[in-house]
This record gives structure tokens, C-alpha cells and sequence, in this order.
């Protein structure tokens, strides 16, 4: 059985929370999206289905599984950089897991390591927020 996904336009979200810092990277495929199996949200390959811009979650995020199918807004903070000018925001479902990896320091690739809130983006809609060759960012998010 597959699951429904998709977010609403931000003018249409109704309550909105304030903004938080987190961190976010993306999956270096430019037309894939960040599940292409069946993912820990079980949406199926999105990529088949069309559905680029989507966000695997650390696990201060996943919490569980509870939040597959929410809707982040995104916006690229504090990296002159690689912040896109003006601070564009992009929308994106929750549709998968980002697993820890604590062989890495938190702060150099473990980046979906415990307590960090991380989101590991589809390339499309990092490409939205931050410039195509930065890594990994400061962003701030609401749902």
C-alpha cells in the first residue's frame, strides 16, 4: 500500500511555527530524491513517482516515524557562502530516516548523529535554499 504525500503552499498552511537551527545536506543525485527504495516512511521510489522535493530526518526529527509525511519550510542561515541571496525558503515532505553514523564526529559527517537536527535534502530543493556547491548548511526550519 502506498502512502499519500505532498505539502501545501505556504500561504495556505495555516498555524505555522517559529523558526528553528538545524543543519541540512543533500543527496548528491540533481534529479533524484532522497528515497528511491522504499524508504523508513514507506513511500515507495518517489523518484518514480515524480516527487523531488522530499527530506530524509535525523532522528531528533524522525522522532519514530511520527513525522513522515510532515512539512518542513527551509531556509538557508548565517553562510554568506552558500546561503542563496535573500534567504529563499523551499518547502519539503519528511519521507525518510537519516541513520546516524558515529564513527563520524557529529560536526564533521555525523551529521544525523544524536541530539542534532539534521535534514538530509533532495538535491532539487537544496539547490532552492543554498548554491550547488556547498555541503552541508545552517538552516532554519518550522512546520
Amino acid at each position: 500500500m502506498q502512502r499519500r504525500l505532498g505539502c501545501l503552499s505556504k500561504a495556505t498552511q495555516g498555524s505555522i511555527e517559529e523558526w528553528k537551527s538545524a543543519t541540512a545536506t543533500y543527496s548528491k543525485d540533481p534529479y533524484a530524491s532522497v528515497t528511491t527504495g522504499d524508504g523508513a516512511c514507506g513511500y515507495g521510489d518517489l523518484n518514480k513517482r515524480g516527487y523531488t522535493y522530499s527530506t530524509g530526518l535525523s532522528s531528533e526529527l524522525f522522532n519514530g516515524g511520527s513525522t513522515c509525511g510532515g512539512c518542513f519550510e527551509l531556509r538557508c542561515v548565517d553562510h554568506i557562502l552558500w546561503c542563496l541571496q535573500g534567504s529563499p525558503s523551499v518547502i519539503v515532505t519528511a519521507t525518510d530516516f537519516c541513520p546516524p553514523n558515529y564513527g563520524l564526529p557529529s560536526d564533521y559527517g555525523g551529521w544525523c548523529n544524536h541530539p542534532r537536527e539534521h535534514f538530509e535534502m533532495s538535491a532539487l530543493a537544496f539547490y532552492e535554499i543554498a548554491e550547488k556547491q556547498a555541503d552541508m548548511v545552517p538552516v532554519q526550519y518550522r512546520r
